[in-house]
């Protein structure tokens, strides 16, 4: 919050005292951002406390380009991109033409945030966010650039998704992102909590807190403020009265000339009065403007305020002197007027409460009239809650409606969510003629619910559906209002067994009524939940769902249906499931069934990867994510991003993973979505050599969903095992996948023969620990607790699959090396020569470049001449290189040192046209085969690499020793680097 200029006697600026630390952090930040290792931080604090202050001091560096935004809040919403739009009009204020030109190229959206510069009012699906943060890159490209955005209690989704977005990308640039939050008015549920705790597990990401000053630091302010030393009696009244709150001291003391010993009497002992002490100082016309300005909850055009201030006693054209003399107090924010603001929001709070009885419900009244004169679609929210507030029910009732279908044709589902939610509030309020009857009440909270699901607040479309459900006497509606419920339980990741009522009550009450589509809707749920809990009926009642739903003729129940019995055969029979699949994702989505439409596309990605077809299953789950998200900001399609990731992952498509990843990091989404996307997060973290990150990614994700929650139990699995493995805890990971491979009251599916790889990779890790420190019992330990598992298991491993795939033989291959590595055993390089064939042939270059290290590892200690394995070796090092999997790399590096392999490529061997040397003699062959000798090869590597005989290559080697005047391939290797190459 910033202090702004002293009024009275105090002089206009001031220095910031009490700081010194935190100054010393953000400046720290600030320096490292500016030399391009980016950085964002979040300063919390109450009102005035002087986050805002504090900032201001920090970023006075000329060099520094500082972007400012703020948050605004109204009506209980917050006001769509707000500190989006105030950093880049910021930019565009200090920008000149031939550099907006460039950094706005090909970025037309932002017309649709800037109506000034012109281009597109609208925007293509999914492309705001990422322009946005495009053209925030392109400018510190150009500078050493800062954003910072203040007030983040008050900031709407749509903002917090552009800034996660640009601080999940935090990699090289020239960039500081800093915002302020207050330690009130985030009350539970705001999105900022969610924000928050995601962002603090971004190792890039930090937070500070500010406290109220001591006595001392509040003596130096009154100081600074007063111009001279305070009395002690009077530093010990303002530090009694602000609690060291430098705003309230400011306030306290803005009329006094420091020659005082003590507080006047009549200054408020409260945060209320101390706030109101400048108001009070205004003239009857500036306090009554500035409560009509508070009334209003938000920056406000001039005109608009005039109109309304006119019919509440504000002559228009007294409207300047008062807005100047408002803001000469402090009461208002300093500068351009239009629109007007307070200096201080929190003023426009405490005036609102103490409006005198009545007055508020006549200014809304007056709000109300004004707009609606002028009224469009984008002020359809406004007029909505100032409707509400003025006691006009119909017409509040109204124009949410009317802001809810605007929220749905700007793709702003949180928006959206917030209008239905209103309407549903004001139901019984409202008159029968708008409102209409109670199956209208059902229809409308069913809508509100869906919606409020589509963006996460889960827990709010539960208490939706139940609210008319205890209305509903209707068997079939109350049975389909059970199985919606049903479905927001399972996605709020309850256990099967308490979701299951749900659906058996709904059983119950549509039994009655057995051909139609409501059933039909039941039985498919029904046949889901019984495969849940590993039931033979659940194909029973799968095939019947079909069968009702086709002849009852819904799309709705028949999508359902299909998507049940697809879960139902995903595993038993994938070519019926992809089939299921396909006909109702085609069904689900043009009626809009969401759920439907994701159960039909998660078990087709489901259905393909039984079939071996996991390239494709990745692409399926893309491109449905692309399709769902394309509305607006819709959290089903990030179940389907985390699905994508998983493939981009395995595929060895690290950068798109990284981008789909970082997308679904930026909305945080919750429950399943949200520990999907950070499992598969800390999967790729740990992989590139970050564990800290990693684990971070985990705890987050075991925030969202419980431990023992079974709907994504393989991610669970791998993301934590990995995560364990990496921080060195084997027996950890041990028994965390024990636990997930055979504690669960769910019997075991030939899928889950590939988390017994898991297991034995870190039983391995575990006997190879215990080895390492000399402790042969741990090991055998290791291996009866491996040996355990595998005595226990239902059938012998990798023998159940329905379909034999690239992807089944690569896991198998994969257990039988790490049981061969856990135990021992001599023929491990064996082993993991096979699991190298069969990992290229599921492509899978990870897992190929992990099977080629441990295989050359196991070679190189049974015995053979590390130059069988230097070439493999050497492709493992370039896989582990092109994808960045640091350990790995780092691994296979250490292996080539101690084993004396170089795993140096060969360079061109470059010479210039214009220079003769010897080189210029070579032919291009023989300049091909210096540049290896240059590395080190032999003669067999060589011959390998080139695909020739180890006698041609020797004949080239003869020729190039001729034609240098070298006697020894070394000399003709440091004659070739003497002379410029490799280039």
């Amino acid at each position: 919050m910033e202090t702004g200029a002293v009024r009275g006697r105090a002089r206009p600026e001031h220095q910031l005292v009490g700081r010194g630390v935190e100054q010393d952090q953000l400046r720290q930040l600030l320096a490292g951002g500016a030399e391009g290792h980016p950085a964002a931080a979040v300063l919390h604090g109450e009102a005035g406390v002087g986050k805002t202050r504090l900032l201001r001091e920090v970023c006075g560096d000329p060099d520094l380009l500082v972007l400012w935004g703020s948050c605004v809040h109204f009506g209980g919403a917050s006001v769509p991109y707000a500190p989006i739009i105030g950093v880049l009009q910021d930019w565009l204020a200090s920008a000149d033409a031939a550099e907006r030109a460039d950094v706005l190229a090909d970025a037309d959206e932002l017309g649709s945030l800037l109506p000034g510069l012109g281009g597109s009012r609208s925007f293509l699906p999914g492309r705001l966010v990422p322009v946005v943060d495009l053209v925030i890159n392109r400018i510190a490209d150009r500078h050493r650039v800062v954003v910072v955005v203040d007030d983040l209690h008050w900031a709407d989704v749509a903002s917090l998704d552009v800034l996660a977005y640009l601080i999940t990308g935090l990699r090289g640039q020239r960039l500081t992102v800093l915002g302020t939050c207050r330690d009130e008015d985030r009350v539970a549920g705001h999105p900022v909590h969610n924000w928050l705790a995601d962002m603090r597990r971004m190792p890039s990401f930090e937070e500070i807190h500010l406290e109220r000053l001591g006595p001392a630091d509040t003596g130096a302010q009154l100081a600074d403020l007063l111009g001279r030393p305070p009395d002690v009696d009077l530093v010990a009244q303002v530090q009694a009265r602000s609690g060291g709150n430098p705003y309230l001291t400011e306030l306290l003391v803005a009329d006094l000339s420091g020659t005082e010993a003590d507080l006047p009497t009549s200054v408020p002992e409260g945060l209320r009065d101390a706030l109101l002490g400048a108001w009070h100082r205004l003239s009857d016309p500036a306090r009554q403007l500035v409560r009509v300005l508070a009334v209003g909850g938000r920056p406000t055009s001039l005109d608009v305020l005039a109109a309304v201030a006119s019919r509440h006693g504000v002559p228009s054209a007294e409207l300047p002197s008062c807005v100047t003399e408002a803001q000469q107090r402090g009461v208002l924010a300093a500068g351009p007027a239009d629109p007007c603001w307070f200096r201080h929001p929190l003023l426009a709070e405490v005036l609102y409460d103490g409006l005198p009885y009545g007055e508020g419900p006549r200014i809304h009244a007056g709000y109300v009239d004004v707009l609606e004169a002028r009224s469009t679609d984008a002020a359809a929210a406004d007029l909505a809650v100032h409707s509400q507030r003025a006691g006009r029910i119909d017409d509040a009732y109204r124009w949410s409606q009317v802001a809810a279908e605007y929220a749905e044709d700007l793709r702003a589902p949180a928006e959206q969510a917030i209008q239905l939610v209103r309407m549903c509030d004001l139901w019984e309020q409202a008159s029968s003629e708008l409102r209409g009857v109670a199956a209208d009440r059902t229809a409308l909270h069913r809508r509100a619910a869906a919606v409020c699901l589509r963006v996460g607040r889960i827990d709010k479309a539960v208490e939706l559906v139940s609210e008319v459900l205890g209305r509903t006497h209707e068997p079939l509606v109350a049975a389909g209002l059970l199985v919606d419920r049903s479905m927001m339980r399972w996605l709020r990741t309850e256990p099967i067994a308490t979701v299951a009522v749900d659906i058996q009550e709904a059983f119950e009450l549509s039994s009655g009524f057995p051909e139609s589509a409501e059933h039909a809707r039941v039985l498919g749920a029904l046949a889901w939940a019984e495969h849940k809990r590993d039931l033979p009926i659940a194909i029973v009642h799968a095939d019947e769902a079909v069968r009702i739903a086709r002849a009852a003729g819904s799309d709705r129940a028949l999508a359902a249906a299909l998507g049940d019995r697809c879960t139902v055969v995903a595993v038993t029979a994938p070519e019926q499931a992809l089939a299921d699949g396909q006909e109702a994702e085609q069904l689900a989505l043009p009626i809009g069934a969401m759920v439907e439409w994701l159960m039909a596309v998660v078990w087709q990605v489901h259905a393909l990867k039984s079939l071996g077809q996991r390239a494709v299953a990745t692409d399926v789950a893309l491109r449905a994510h692309a399709e769902v998200v394309a509305p607006g900001r819709d959290l089903f399609g990030y179940f389907l991003a985390y699905l994508g990731a998983g493939g981009l992952l395995e595929a060895g498509r690290w950068r798109e993973c990284d981008e789909i990843l970082r997308a679904g990091l930026a909305v945080r989404c919750s429950n399943i979505a949200g520990a999907g996307i950070r499992l598969t997060a800390a999967r790729l973290a740990v992989r590139r050599g970050r564990p800290v990150e990693g684990r971070q990614h985990l705890d987050r994700a075991l925030e969202l969903i419980a431990e023992d929650f079974d709907g994504i139990r393989d991610s669970l699995a791998a993301g934590g095992a990995d995560v364990l493995l990496a921080e060195g805890k084997p027996q950890e990971a041990v028994d965390w996948l024990r636990i997930r491979l055979t504690g669960t009251d769910a019997a075991p599916d030939p899928e889950d023969d590939d988390g017994l790889a898991l297991y034995a990779n870190a039983a391995a890790e575990l006997a190879q620990a215990a080895r390492d420190a000399g402790d042969p019992g741990g090991a055998a330990q290791a291996v009866k607790g491996l040996d355990d598992v595998l005595d226990g298991w239902p059938w012998k491993p990798f023998t159940r699959h329905q379909t034999e795939s690239a992807a089944h033989s690569m896991w198998r291959a994969l257990f039988y090396a790490e049981v061969a590595r856990c135990r021992g055993d001599a023929d491990q390089a064996a082993r993991w020569e096979e699991a190298i064939d069969a990992c290229a042939a599921a492509e899978a270059p990870w897992h190929r470049a992990v099977c080629q290290w441990r295989y050359a590892e196991a070679a190189i200690a049974a015995g053979q001449p590390p130059v069988i394995v230097a070439g493999v070796l050497r492709d493992a090092r370039r896989c582990a290189d092109e994808l960045g999997a640091q350990p790995l790399l780092g691994s296979i590096e250490s292996l080539a040192r101690r084993a004396r392999i170089t795993l140096r490529e060969p360079a061109k061997i470059v010479v210039p046209d214009q220079e003769q040397t010897v080189l210029s003699a070579l032919t291009p062959r023989e300049r091909e085969i210096l540049a290896f000798l240059v590395t080190g090869r032999s003669n067999g590597e060589i011959a390998k690499d080139l695909v020739i005989s180890d006698k041609t290559v020797s004949v080239h080697v003869s020729s190039i020793l001729r034609k240098t005047g070298t006697a020894t391939r070394f000399e003709a290797a440091a004659l070739a680097e003497r002379l410029g190459g490799p280039g």
